[in-house]
C-alpha cells in the first residue's frame, strides 16, 4: 500500500533553506486541507526527484501484483513519471486535513518537522484507549473485500521527523489535528504523474 523511507541529511538540509523563505504561491484552493498557511515549492521538485524516483521502483517491486493498472503501465517503455507540483504544509494546533485523496499517480509526505511528542497528545484523553486516540495521527483509509472501512494509523510524533511515505495518490488519508504544541508541524507533500 506504502513504503517509508528516511529522507537523507543532505536533502533535508536541502528542503530545510527552501522552508524556511518567504513564500509567495499560495496553494490552499488546491487542498483538501482546513490549514492556513500552504504555500507550492516548486524549487523543491529537483531536490526530492531522485529519492521518490528510487523509492518508486521499490514500490514497483513490492506491490506491482496488487495494482494491474499501475503495473501494467510502467511496463511500457514510453511512459514516464516526473514530479509535477510540491508544496509545504504549516499545520498549526487544531488545524487537519479532511479524508481525501491526490491528483496523479503516486504522492508523498516528508514529516520535515514535527513538534509534540506522542505520550504528550495522548495525556489529552486519559478517559479513551490507547488505540482510540488520534491526535496527531497521519491515517490511510482502505475498504476490505466485504466493504468494511478499515483505518490504517501512523501515530506521527517529533520521532518521525525526516521520515516520508510515497502512496499511491488516490490512496484515501486523513491528517488529524494535535493538541499541545503551538510551533508549527511541517509536511511537504507532492504528486508524481504520467509525463506528457
Amino acid at each position: 500500500m506504502y513504503l517509508l523511507a528516511t529522507v537523507p541529511t543532505e536533502v533535508t538540509e536541502k528542503l530545510d533553506v527552501i522552508v524556511n523563505q518567504k513564500h509567495t504561491i499560495k496553494a490552499n484552493y488546491d487542498l483538501a486541507g482546513n490549514i492556513k498557511n500552504e504555500f507550492m515549492i516548486p524549487d523543491a521538485k529537483p531536490i526530492v526527484w531522485p529519492l521518490l524516483n528510487e523509492l518508486i521502483k521499490q514500490w514497483k517491486e513490492r506491490y506491482q501484483p496488487e495494482f494491474h493498472r499501475l503495473g501494467s503501465m510502467f511496463n511500457k517503455e514510453e511512459v514516464q513519471l516526473e514530479l509535477f507540483n510540491t508544496w509545504v504544509n504549516f499545520q498549526k494546533k487544531h488545524e487537519f486535513n479532511p479524508i481525501h485523496t491526490h491528483d496523479g499517480v503516486f504522492s508523498f509526505v516528508i514529516w520535515h518537522k514535527v513538534p509534540f511528542h506522542k505520550k504528550d497528545e495522548y495525556a489529552r484523553f486519559p478517559h479513551m484507549k490507547e488505540t482510540q486516540i488520534k491526535a496527531g495521527h497521519f491515517a490511510f483509509i482502505v475498504t476490505s473485500q466485504m466493504g468494511k472501512i478499515l483505518q490504517h494509523d501512523i501515530c506521527v510524533d517529533n520521532s518521525w521527523e525526516g521520515k516520508m511515505a510515497l502512496f499511491p495518490a488516490d490512496l484515501n488519508h486523513i491528517v488529524y489535528p494535535f493538541y499541545t504544541s503551538e510551533d508549527y508541524r511541517i509536511s511537504i507533500s507532492g504528486n508524481v504523474g504520467f509525463k506528457l
